[in-house]
């Protein structure tokens, strides 16, 4: 559990750093009951004053409110468990078993990873469905920088197992002959290209779909005050779809989660293709 804490800090303090270096410097927003951070100054520089920079503090909240809780919940682990202690044992055997399902064997040495960007992602989807809180996945800095991080550590791994050796697989089935140079290059260009995408699509479905749904979200409120402030009709249009939110958000950390497992299992798998092989 130490090693999980440990992993856990670490990654998100990483992301949300990256977050930092990628943020945009897009007009001025009111996002949240906290928009007035936006004109919080330092030195004559707005801290806070576009809306992911905004995404930013709200991403290191929930940093510290994950960490925080996780240091609480696990405090007293008993042979006897709580209630909170079963809920989050099972998250842990879930999250154990879709790594073996998804790696192999080896998915238990990526749990911490795993289980760390599932329950970051999900909690940071599930805090813009409160009112007048903000979902920092909604920005794509943020998800941008967890994509970059999976990417990373998929790299590291290919390299770690196979050795330099793992660029090999980007000219994978062009005979080493120097008349295939130029077909060389071009595949080289095309896995390469490939590669990239990954991170890339990671992004972009993440924070599109929690993107989307907020903004739904925040459409239907709009319409329910109205008709209540108006007609004094208490309709609370957005009900159903927050209650589908819910569990879009849970679902969109899960695929997340998923897709990084079957990206581990493509440098993983092969190296466990390889020892069979050779055995």
């Amino acid at each position: 559990m130490t090693r999980l804490k440990l992993i856990t800090f670490g990654s998100m303090c990483l992301a949300t750093a990256m977050a930092s270096g990628i943020a945009s410097a897009a007009p001025d927003r009111e996002t949240n009951w906290l928009a007035r951070l936006a004109t919080v100054q330092v030195a004559h520089h707005t801290l806070f004053g576009t809306p992911a920079r905004m995404a930013l503090a709200w991403a290191f909240l929930v940093m510290l409110f994950v960490v925080v809780f996780s240091a609480m919940a696990t405090r007293r682990l008993s042979l006897r468990p709580s209630r909170t202690q079963v809920v989050l044992e099972t998250l842990v055997s879930a999250l154990r078993g879709m790594t073996i399902d998804a790696i192999g064997p080896r998915g238990p040495e990526f749990l911490p990873f795993i289980g760390t960007l599932f329950i970051y992602i999900a909690v940071m989807n599930l805090t813009g469905l409160i009112p007048g809180f903000l979902s920092p996945t909604s920005s794509l800095s943020i998800t941008a920088a967890l994509a970059i991080i999976v990417f990373v550590v998929v790299q590291f791994y290919g390299v770690k197992e196979h050795g330099f050796g793992y660029l090999a697989h980007f000219i994978e089935g062009v005979p080493r002959s120097i008349w295939y140079l130029p077909v060389g290059i071009l595949v080289f260009v095309v896995h390469l290209v490939g590669e990239v995408t990954r991170p890339v699509t990671l992004a972009i479905r993440l924070f599109g779909n929690i993107m989307a749904g907020d903004t739904i979200l925040l459409v239907l409120t709009g319409l329910a005050i109205p008709l209540l402030l108006r007609f004094r009709l208490p309709v609370p249009l957005q009900l159903p779809n927050l209650l589908l939110e819910v569990l879009l958000s849970v679902v969109q950390a899960f695929v997340f989660c998923m897709l990084t497992s079957v990206y581990l299992l493509g440098v993983v798998g092969e190296s466990e293709e390889s020892e069979a092989h050779a055995g």
